[in-house]
């Protein structure tokens, strides 16, 4: 019986790196279990060991020498078999002194990589709330006892129950990760985590923007250019089927060809798939009022595309329909509220009601997330009856 720990590259590298195992050899039979997980920059691959730039270098490092120690053994080296070989390593507690708040950098970088801007911005609204309460904080410190001294602290200072439990939610999603990743063992700290901080429940606000409303969109001609450009892109979301402000936001040149837009929800992240809709002699119009002429620029829109510029301009879009729905009394339904971005997707959708279509193809114009991995590989409704059901939605 033989036992090694390596870093193991050979199934490719995952969200955490590559997973560290334990490698027991016997009778030219070989075993392998998960001990944690390293990226290669992390790893000193001649000694097959942590380097100190690890975030739970001082526990893998030691569970790795412990291991080592032990396989030297007789008692180990006489085993006959599998289960016992891996029991006689487990012993080790799990590795619970795993920085936390380098695992939620480690996340936070993740989600950039994937465009999912908004969760990483929620992120660290929630790391910078626990860093002000507790500077330092590893996994083993997060017990029911830190939660609700977290939650007291944050009542102290005049917090709404709703944003200490986006806090409290944004942790326990990190933690749960990490449990997920085999780093370490489910304590579950969480339960009870939300006591004390309730929220009166709401039925979801799909507030929207009758036909009438928007037809009188299309004849507005206003001055101010940045008040035209608010309600020109509302109108660009209604026409790409209540597409994301986002998403237009990031079009590139390329996205639009043959005469249809090929759009990625990025709120999906990495569940995100691409699909196409038509490109309307409406939305050409739009376009062609704000496009990048410069052929040397792959975006649509010059406008910057870091991520703070995106929230710049969203901020100041939403803004903008603020002033105008007051100046121009205009009135959402079936109950007045705020006019943003996030109206126009739901008007496409209650439009879409409105008109009767079937409400598959509907989701399927307005790219909800596929649940069937077969619908991934063909289109459900052909090309024809999608165009047919957006025009007849869009009043073109």
């Amino acid at each position: 019986m033989k036992a090694t720990v390596k870093l193991y590259k050979t199934d490719g590298q995952g969200e955490y790196g590559f997973p560290v195992k334990l490698i027991i050899s016997h009778n030219r039979k070989t075993r392998r279990k998960t001990i944690g997980y390293s990226f290669e920059e992390d790893w000193d691959l001649t000694s097959n060991l942590p380097l100190p730039s690890h975030d739970d270098f001082e526990d893998l490092y030691t569970t790795i020498l412990d291991i080592r120690k032990k396989a030297v053994l007789s008692d180990f080296r006489k085993l006959d078999d599998f289960p016992a070989a891996f029991d006689f390593f487990s012993d080790k507690k799990p590795t619970v002194s795993l920085n936390f708040y380098s695992w939620m950098d480690k996340r936070i970088k993740l989600m950039e990589s994937q465009n999912r801007n908004g969760n990483a911005s929620i992120y660290r609204d929630a790391k910078k709330a626990f860093e002000t309460f507790s500077p330092q904080l590893n996994f083993k410190d997060i017990t029911p006892q830190f939660i609700e001294r977290f939650k007291n602290y944050q009542k102290e200072l005049g917090n709404k129950n709703t944003s200490i439990r986006v806090y409290i939610a944004t942790i326990r999603a990190n933690y749960n990760a990490a449990v997920k990743a085999g780093v370490i063992e489910d304590k579950k700290p969480f339960i009870g985590a939300l006591d004390g901080v309730k929220i009166k429940k709401r039925r979801a606000k799909n507030r929207y923007l009758s036909e009438e409303t928007l037809r009188e969109f299309e004849n507005l001609s206003l001055e101010h250019p940045s008040y035209q450009r608010a309600i020109d892109f509302c109108l660009l979301q209604f026409y790409f089927c209540g597409a994301d402000l986002i998403d237009i936001y990031y079009l590139k040149k390329n996205d639009l060809s043959n005469n249809r837009v090929f759009l990625t929800r990025r709120k999906l992240g990495d569940r995100q798939y691409e699909f196409d809709i038509l490109l309307t002699e409406k939305a050409q119009h739009i376009i062609d009022k704000y496009k990048c002429d410069n052929p040397k620029k792959e975006y649509l829109f010059s406008w910057p595309k870091a991520w703070t510029s995106y929230k710049t301009f969203r901020d100041n879009h939403n803004r903008n329909l603020k002033i105008l729905q007051k100046r121009l009394a205009i009135e959402l339904l079936p109950k007045n509220d705020n006019l943003t971005s996030k109206v126009m997707r739901h008007t496409f959708a209650t439009m879409g009601k409105f008109a009767r279509i079937e409400e598959d193809l509907l989701r399927e114009l307005m790219g909800h997330e596929r649940n069937d991995i077969d619908t991934v590989y063909k289109d459900k409704y052909p090309e024809a009856e999608r165009d047919a059901a957006q025009l007849k939605i869009i009043g073109q």
